[in-house]
This record gives C-alpha cells, structure tokens and sequence, in this order.
C-alpha cells in the first residue's frame, strides 16, 4: 500500500511537470544559489534545476548513554555514514517551484566480533515551494515550502549484518524561507518544523526544529562566499505514549562555503560544515561536502 502510494504521488508530480517543460522561451538567468538549504527563490515557469552532492562525514564523537554526553569513539569501533544527493526542481508556475530529494545511502559500522553495512536508496523527499511575497524594489521576498518524507530507505526487518538506510517514517513538515538582496549580499533564513510519524516498530519520533541564518558574498561573478549557522533538535522518541529517556538529538554547526561558476548557468559548490555542539548516536567534527549546481 505504501509504495502504491509513492508511485501515484511519483506519477502525478511527472504528469505535472510534463505539462509546464514546453512553456514559452525564458531570458537566460544567472541563478546565486544557496550552499546550504532550500533558497527562497522559486524558478521560472519551465525551468530546471539539478542539483547533486556528496556528503562524506568524519565521525569522531558517539553518545554514552551511562554518562549522558559525547565521547571519542573507541579505535576499536569505525563507523561510516555517506551519501550521495540528487535534487531536482522545476517550476511549475513562476511563483511555485516542485522539489525531488533522491538520497543514496552507504554505511558501515565494525568492531570487535560485528560488522554491519548497509546501502541503496535512502528516504525521499517530495516537496512544494510557494512564493508567498516578493518586493523587486527593496529586492526582499518570503516563501513557504510543504514537504513529505517517504520511508523508501530500508529500516525493517534488517538481517544481524545489515544497517537501516532510512527512519522508517513517513513525515511532514514545513518551513519559511525569507531572502534578502543587497548589492554583492545575499542574506538568507530558514525555520522548519517537521512532524515525524511512527516507524515500523511502532516507536513514535520526536518532531525536529530547525533554523539556519545564511550570508553569501558575491566577490565577482565568477566566486560566491558563503557562511551559514545551523540548529537542529528533534525531541524525545517515545513508546505507548511513554518518552525514551536520551532519544532526544539536537546539532549547532557553522558552515563556510565556496562556489565557482563554471559556466552561466553551471556551479561547483564546496561546504565544510564544523560542529560545534552536538548529542546524536554519531557525531563528527567535520562533514565536507562537494556538489554541482546545473540550471537550465
């Protein structure tokens, strides 16, 4: 039943884009792409994004439950989480963009006597970008994005070697995206809340907030700076209506970045988000990421 219902929420956004892909010619744009996030911008009527990266974090730091807090992890335990990222948007209408999230997952885990892995396809996300507000003038403008995540990463019925590549929940979220220009600035904002549902041992997962402040320098039209500061918290997992003591997560990391513009409508993006504080069951201190912008 679940994956009939992906593949009809599949189908019709294909049927929705075919629709609007042979619209009336547009002048040829010079986007400035966020690193970070979903930028408040939606794209032209017909046109495309692809967006693909690379996610290779260094984890360093796990939790212990007996002391509540971070520690080192062991030289005897390894474990490895990384992801490859495609994103595609198309605009709908001008004021409504349509957004894929297609995750590919690989992961290990290995100590003494255990070795566990894990990859394919990890959850995807279907998401909505409505332009809520856009003055041209004061070049300041506001949207609103709805999401779904889809449980399509395998997290059930996991053989004793295997590692779930998704939550297992199907969740819903949404989020404000204002953006403000200004000359060679481009000041972005973020606040999202997500309602996560019930995985398929019927543990219910904490709701996430998350808030991101971005700016980007453009020194030329070539080279794009850019820093971004990001929270994150999830709440506490809980069974029967009962909260799991420690299933609560939260992350503060701050995220320079790079990109170069390849060709007028083609970037290279480069991010090397550092972790501040953090209490998750994995942690890193560094998380490159190294991705390609294409629109067209």
């Amino acid at each position: 039943m679940q994956k009939n219902r992906l593949t009809a929420v599949v189908g019709i956004l294909i049927l929705l884009m075919s629709s609007w892909a042979f619209s009336s010619p547009i002048k040829k744009l010079t986007p400035r792409p966020p690193i970070y996030g979903i930028p408040a911008k939606t794209l032209p009527q017909g046109k495309w994004v692809f967006r693909g990266y690379w996610i290779l974090p260094q984890f360093d730091k796990m939790y212990n439950s007996a002391k509540n807090e971070m520690v080192d992890i062991p030289s005897s335990l390894n474990f490895t989480s990384n992801s490859a990222i495609l994103k595609i948007r198309y605009g709908l209408s001008n004021r409504l963009t349509a957004i894929v999230n297609l995750p590919y997952v690989s992961k290990q885990l290995e100590k003494p006597g255990l070795k566990k892995s894990g990859s394919g396809l990890g959850d995807v996300i279907g998401a909505l970008l409505w332009k809520a507000h856009h003055n041209r003038q004061t070049r300041f403008l506001y949207s609103f994005l709805l999401f779904t995540k889809y449980p399509t990463g395998v997290a059930d019925n996991l053989s004793a070697a295997e590692l779930p590549l998704g939550t297992g929940s199907f969740d819903i979220g949404a989020a404000f995206l204002p953006e403000k220009e200004f000359g060679k600035w481009d000041l972005r904002w973020s606040a999202f809340y997500i309602a996560r549902g019930n995985n398929k041992k019927d543990v219910n997962l904490g709701d996430a907030l998350s808030f991101s402040s971005s700016a980007a320098y453009n020194f030329s039209k070539k080279f794009i700076a850019e820093g971004t500061l990001l929270y994150k918290r999830t709440g506490d997992n809980s069974k029967d209506g009962s909260p799991i003591a420690g299933s609560n997560a939260w992350l503060l990391q701050i995220i320079p970045g790079i990109q170069y513009r390849i060709a007028q409508t083609f970037l290279t993006q480069l991010a090397m988000p550092i972790t501040l504080q953090s209490k998750r069951p994995f942690s890193d201190t560094y998380e490159p990421w190294i991705g390609l912008y294409y629109l067209f």
